[in-house]
């Protein structure tokens, strides 16, 4: 468990810098490239982690272990796609905590379907963290930093809810004896290929092929080295402790977005992201201290 919440809170720092940067190029630079860059990035990576600790697994494609890491593939490749959509829609600073809410989910199918204590507090928590979510949806407003807010929160949800059910597939699989390296062996070859399709479009669209420069390594770099360390977190510990706390990124990047990229939020706003927050880190508190 102490090794698990060592690398949660590192996710979070990687996870906040990442999405930060994420921000940035999303705004700067055309779609295509964006997907490009962030499934290549992700297939070096993963590829990279089977080659320094599970070797052995190169030669070795099992179609039912395949099947089985599936979900959790599907699951983590459309939330990288809608995660673009979010903050290029929306303000940074909201939709982050939104996006982070998914413990709200992980709790509740640790506790429905892996039998890891809840309680009433804890739905207490999450109920709060949901109507939320629901007011600031309602209290947004148009502006330079979001040209669509509420397109931006309804796929913050969406990303909440793809990221929620990857880490209960994920937990579950490793329950079943599976390890981190059999899930980034086929991470890899799928990631592989997206990323290849995306360079095409991007080949016979108008779009240019954007050279890699440090806002991009940082944007589409940082995230899945979070990814990887997330894994680990949740091979080493409970699923209501380690998605809580790697979820407390929301927070760095609220404080690092009003600064870098000068994003302004109303005091509806703010009590809002502060109950989101709050709430999550009570989560936290709680599930440590069962």
């Amino acid at each position: 468990m102490f090794l698990g919440i060592i690398f949660a809170i590192l996710v979070a720092v990687l996870w906040a810098l990442g999405e930060v940067s994420y921000s940035k190029i999303s705004k700067r630079y055309d779609r295509h490239n964006v997907y490009m860059y962030t499934y290549l990035f992700r297939a070096v990576i993963y590829i990279g982690v089977v080659l320094i600790f599970g070797r052995h697994l190169f030669g070795t494609f099992d179609t039912s272990v395949f099947i089985t890491m599936l979900p959790i593939i599907l699951c983590d490749l459309f939330a990288s796609y809608v995660v673009n959509i979010a903050v290029h829609n929306g303000k940074l600073s909201v939709v982050s905590p939104i996006m982070a809410a998914y413990p709200v989910l992980d709790i509740a199918l640790g506790g429905l379907l892996l039998q890891e204590e809840v309680g009433a507090p804890k739905l207490f928590l999450v109920g709060g963290i949901c109507i939320a979510i629901i007011l600031l949806a309602i209290n947004q407003k148009k502006s330079k930093k979001a040209p669509h807010p509420v397109v931006g929160i309804i796929f913050s949800v969406v990303y909440m809810l793809l990221v929620a059910f990857s880490t209960y597939f994920e937990k579950s699989a490793y329950i079943g004896n599976y390890t981190v390296y059999d899930l980034y062996y086929y991470k890899g070859i799928v990631y592989t290929f997206v990323s290849v399709v995306f360079a095409m479009i991007v080949i016979v669209t108008p779009s240019k092929m954007k050279e890699i420069k440090s806002d991009i390594l940082k944007g589409c770099g940082l995230t899945p080295l979070g990814n990887v360390l997330y894994s680990f977190a949740l091979s080493f510990g409970s699923i209501t402790i380690v998605a809580p706390l790697s979820s407390l990124y929301s927070v760095i990047t609220n404080l690092i977005s009003r600064i870098v990229l000068k994003e302004k939020i109303s005091r509806e706003e703010r009590a809002c992201i502060g109950v989101i927050i709050v709430f999550t880190i009570l989560l936290i508190l709680l599930g440590i201290m069962v």
